[in-house]
């Protein structure tokens, strides 16, 4: 299951530009809209993938429910009630603990103990991003 996720504890718009900037296991996403910018960086992630949007909205409509790492919408708790500033559709969520651990297989079970799953929906890309570490959130000034 996914919640909604506050990096900044303010309304977020749908559909952000999302730049995404990896160097080996360290990755930083630039997030720009009209009223909030900000950088949101993982220290190290265990995994990242990354689908054109207009692809991934196609494809979602000719799979399977259970053919895709993605989330899907029964995945998300839309339902959430745990900010004022959640409106649908929500840019980004972050799984419950260890979640998506299985990708991982046997030795995932044993180098993770908190694997953490960010889904986001750009304006070009969707990703999912699984690590174990805290991302640290910066708000730039526009």
């Amino acid at each position: 299951m996914y919640q909604p996720w506050f990096p900044l504890n303010t309304p977020l718009k749908p559909y952000p530009l999302v730049h995404c900037q990896l160097d080996n296991l360290s990755l930083t996403l630039s997030w720009q809209q009209d009223s909030v910018t900000m950088t949101i960086h993982f220290d190290t992630i265990a995994g990242l993938q990354v689908v054109d949007e207009s692809s991934y909205q196609t494809y979602l409509s000719h799979v399977g429910n259970r053919n895709i790492t993605f989330p899907l919408d029964e995945d998300l708790n839309i339902s959430a009630k745990s900010s004022e500033y959640f409106r649908l559709p929500w840019p980004i969520w972050k799984s419950v603990k260890n979640t998506r651990l299985d990708c991982y297989g046997e030795l995932g079970k044993h180098i993770y103990t908190q694997l953490y799953s960010y889904y986001i929906v750009s304006q070009e890309c969707v990703y999912l991003i699984d690590t174990e570490c805290e991302p640290e959130v910066t708000q730039l000034l526009i």
